[in-house]
């Protein structure tokens, strides 16, 4: 496992047509997976200030907005042309969706601003200290009753371990930093990313949705 991983936003890029198709046949309980993320929303017709993070071509937004259809979304993604996808498909809903072509790593973001923080498959790409400092970043820009809803993959902690053997190995003889733009993949165990959102400061955690290789999380700010 020698050879140089591919940058994030080419990898998507080369892969915008195909996308939704590959999370279809990749993920279990494909459609109960993606519900799951917007089962913490209520039902309103309110303007809820929405968060989706490495949101790609948005599949999850159509879970969203059944539930909040006057949700005002801010997406981030690396890929253009994934957000310009995204935009395609919800065209009725344009005027609600903000896109942002950068790396959530980076982005400002306003503290205590946000109802809901969401990322789908998105998050283990990154390191573990990496994605601990970006939690911390999350839970401050949540208003306190909000919640960070995040479904990806995850792994045995054995698994996890090899993984991250394995990148660094892999990452041998290159000047490469844990800052995103490298797409590769190293899934935190559920053990572990239970341990680094608690280390983030969240006060609530719930896992609402498990498969084999993929869980739904819900972490809180504050209690109820």
């Amino acid at each position: 496992m020698t050879d140089r991983p591919e940058k994030m936003k080419s990898f998507f890029d080369d892969r915008v047509e195909t996308y939704d198709e590959h999370m279809e046949t990749n993920i279990e309980k494909f459609a109960a997976f993606y519900g799951q993320i917007a089962a913490p929303f209520p039902e309103t017709d309110e303007p809820v200030e929405v968060l989706d993070l490495g949101a790609g071509t948005g599949i999850e937004l159509e879970f969203i907005f059944a539930k909040a259809p006057n949700a005002r979304v801010t997406a981030v993604d690396l890929s253009k042309a994934m957000l310009d996808k995204m935009l395609k498909k919800y065209e009725a809903y344009a005027s609600q969706i903000r896109t942002i072509t950068d790396s959530y790593l980076t982005l400002e973001l306003k503290e205590h601003f946000f109802d809901f923080v969401v990322s789908v498959m998105s998050l283990h790409h990154l390191l573990p200290g990496k994605k601990i400092s970006l939690y911390k970043k999350l839970r401050q820009s949540l208003v306190p009753s909000g919640a960070f809803v995040e479904g990806d993959w995850v792994v045995s902690v054995e698994e996890e371990n090899k993984l991250l053997r394995e990148y660094r190995e892999r990452m041998k003889g290159y000047p490469l930093s844990d800052d995103g733009k490298y797409h590769v993949d190293v899934p935190f165990s559920e053990e572990t990313q239970l341990r680094a959102l608690r280390e983030a400061g969240f006060a609530r955690i719930d896992v609402i949705f498990r498969t084999y290789r993929s869980n739904v999380v819900v972490a809180r700010p504050c209690f109820p």
